[in-house]
């Protein structure tokens, strides 16, 4: 860890000077953060360069789905509390800087952090004496004092550096941001309690750490150490599957009163935390000469997931591409989860889900159904949209139920399975929808973690390729 040698600012330290403050990337972590900043009586100064963002901010909403906040905005918006454009006013004179852009992960599983570089250096050419500069976006460790640091300090002014983690879930997020104890790490002791004051005034306990790169770390592992409860979920579903066990029923009983044991139960695992986050925290850990196998193990448990059923749908159906098969294929909820809803399709494996489904039926129709997605980001999968679940289920031979979106739960299925072309299977990756019976001649209920016995004695094997 390096050493911090720099030198402590008392001028940096204000309990009541911050009032008003930029937030620079206005994606979710971004909006979020700066609504209820505005909440709090902070005049906020939202940059996006996003056009269709800028938009819908005009009219009063956010651009993705959270419970309460198109409200917030409105009223935030209206007062002029919360101001929004595509870039900072040369009359504009905030005494923080709160950079939310994000970090994908290209191809090679490296961080894509050339926005947060670009910003710092927006920063530094207008950065003031003994301003605030705070990084919330998801990084490797290392990261703020050794790419955001030497921009900053271009700009030959004393200023306070530090990094405080966004860990909210979409779908709650307005609530976490009061609730959730806030980490913040600095550049050096007067930088951290610059920091502190300005969270406090956001959520009820601020936890100190020592380091930019402790508060670093605190995401990467949360969302890991998730990731590795998911994988082993998983993994649980591949024995039972080839046991001819119910996952959930064995995880049901393993929970049950018994006070060490808290597994989760088994279903695609997306989004655009969990997703990356691992690869994250291993390119971080690398130049360390740490690789942690631990943590890449559960992602790739977790990324086959999606491949293992498709594969193990389509030889029970046994329906051949050779044989000029092109099955109509529905999928229900691709959001990248249900609960908390959201319409977030970022890091959903439903992407995953219609590859896979493109691979074993080139000629297949593939539908899809979102509770709360809407039809131009539904049409931007590539696939075309329902706009009921009847409309999944009929003529389809196969129904992926993707996400656990409690519309999708307890479906009618003696009905909606009368509507499929026969034979069908219907695949519920989180078992929600427990009838095994009752189901229409033809028409098969399977899962995660369950596969039936009737379905073995086609051939068809159980998902082998589900484990790692």
């Amino acid at each position: 860890m390096p050493s911090n040698t720099s030198v402590q600012r008392e001028s940096c330290i204000s309990d009541s000077g911050d009032h008003t403050v930029a937030i620079i990337g206005l994606g979710y972590v971004g909006l979020t953060l700066a609504a209820v900043m505005a909440d709090v009586n902070f005049r906020v100064i939202g940059v996006e360069i996003r056009e269709d963002v800028l938009g819908a901010l005009a009219g009063g909403r956010a651009h993705f789905h959270e419970t309460g906040i198109d409200e917030l905005l409105g009223d935030h918006l209206r007062s002029g509390r919360l101001s929004v454009a595509n870039a900072l006013d040369v009359s504009d004179r905030p005494t923080t800087y709160i950079i939310t852009v994000g970090t994908p992960i290209g191809p090679d599983k490296r961080t894509r952090i050339d926005a947060i570089s670009a910003v710092a250096r927006m920063i530094a050419a207008r950065l003031m004496p003994d301003d605030l500069v705070v990084l919330r976006s998801t990084v490797r460790v290392g990261v703020t004092r050794e790419v955001v640091k030497p921009i900053l300090d271009q700009a030959g002014v004393s200023y306070c550096l530090a990094f405080c983690p966004e860990r909210t879930i979409e779908g709650r997020a307005l609530q976490e941001l009061r609730e959730l104890p806030q980490v913040v790490g600095g550049l050096d002791a007067a930088s951290r309690r610059r920091a502190v004051a300005l969270f406090r005034r956001v959520a009820g306990e601020v936890v100190e750490m020592e380091s930019l790169e402790a508060a670093e770390l605190v995401k990467l592992i949360n969302n890991t150490e998730r990731d590795l409860r998911f994988a082993f979920a998983n993994e649980i579903a591949a024995m039972c599957d080839v046991l001819g066990l119910s996952a959930h029923d064995v995880i049901r009983a393993s929970n049950h009163q018994y006070p060490r044991s808290n597994l989760a139960y088994p279903g695609p695992v997306g989004g655009p935390c969990l997703t990356k986050d691992p690869f994250i925290l291993a390119e971080g850990l690398r130049t360390r000469g740490l690789e942690p196998a631990l943590a890449l193990a559960g992602r790739a448990t977790n990324e086959a997931v999606i491949t293992g059923a498709v594969a193990s749908v389509c030889s029970a159906l046994g329906l051949s591409e050779a044989a000029g098969a092109a099955p109509r294929v529905a999928i229900l909820g691709l959001a990248f989860k249900g609960r908390p809803e959201t319409d977030d399709l970022r890091g959903s494996t439903v992407v995953e889900l219609i590859d896979a489904i493109r691979e074993e039926y080139p000629k297949g129709t593939i539908v899809g159904f979102d509770p709360v997605a809407s039809p131009t980001a539904v049409a931007m999968l590539g696939i075309e949209g329902v706009s009921s679940i009847e409309d999944a289920f009929r003529g389809a031979s196969i129904v992926f139920i993707h996400n656990n979106h409690k519309a999708l739960a307890d479906l009618p299925l003696l009905r909606l399975g009368a509507l499929m072309r026969r034979p069908a299977i219907i695949y519920d990756f989180w078992g929600q929808n427990k009838t095994m019976t009752g189901l229409p001649e033809g028409v098969m209920l399977t899962g995660l973690g369950y596969w039936p016995a009737s379905l073995r004695s086609v051939g068809a094997s159980p998902r082998s390729q589900h484990a790692t």
